[in-house]
């Protein structure tokens, strides 16, 4: 009797281990399936202080299918509080990341420079484009910027649409 006892117990935490081996293997598995990380250089401090002082206005245009939103702001304040959001972090991004908006900063009226921003699913970054719109560097999004996109490019339920209720 003590032996089928012992037997038993053995058994059972060989079971346990071998689960738990298991259990380590697919979230392995789980977690290559977050995409392989995509590295580029923040953009210098130097050129971020450019950025600031020159863009006169900025386009906000929504990639979503759901959210069918676009803003241009012109206000200096508002320009100067939107581009505040990039920190001079370097981005976190995989293969797996989709663009929520694209930015076009303009200098009275000439673009200057476009930018992705990422900032669903883990993924954090403002990439910045160059003349033939392919990614160049990618800078981290501040929480606030974090806060700030996800509200204004939230999709509207339908009872909200055009004022309806």
């Amino acid at each position: 009797m003590r032996i089928l006892r012992t037997t038993l117990l053995i058994i059972i935490f060989l079971q346990l281990i071998i689960a738990c081996k298991n259990d380590g293997k697919n979230s392995n598995s789980k977690a290559a399936g977050a995409g392989k990380k995509i590295e580029y250089n923040g953009i210098s401090a130097d050129l971020l202080t450019k950025l600031r002082q020159e863009c006169t206005s900025i386009d906000i245009i929504s990639l979503k299918k759901e959210v069918n939103v676009s803003m241009s702001f012109d206000n200096q304040q508002a320009v100067a509080i939107i581009l505040s959001f990039i920190t001079e972090e370097k981005a976190n991004l995989t293969n797996m990341c989709l663009p929520e908006a694209h930015l076009v900063c303009q200098r009275n009226g000439d673009v200057f420079q476009e930018m992705d921003l990422y900032y669903q699913n883990g993924c954090n970054a403002l990439v910045f484009m160059d003349k033939d719109n392919k990614p160049v560097s990618a800078n981290q999004i501040s929480n606030e910027g974090v806060d700030f996109f996800n509200n204004f490019l939230k999709a509207k339920s339908t009872q909200d649409t055009m004022g309806k209720k």
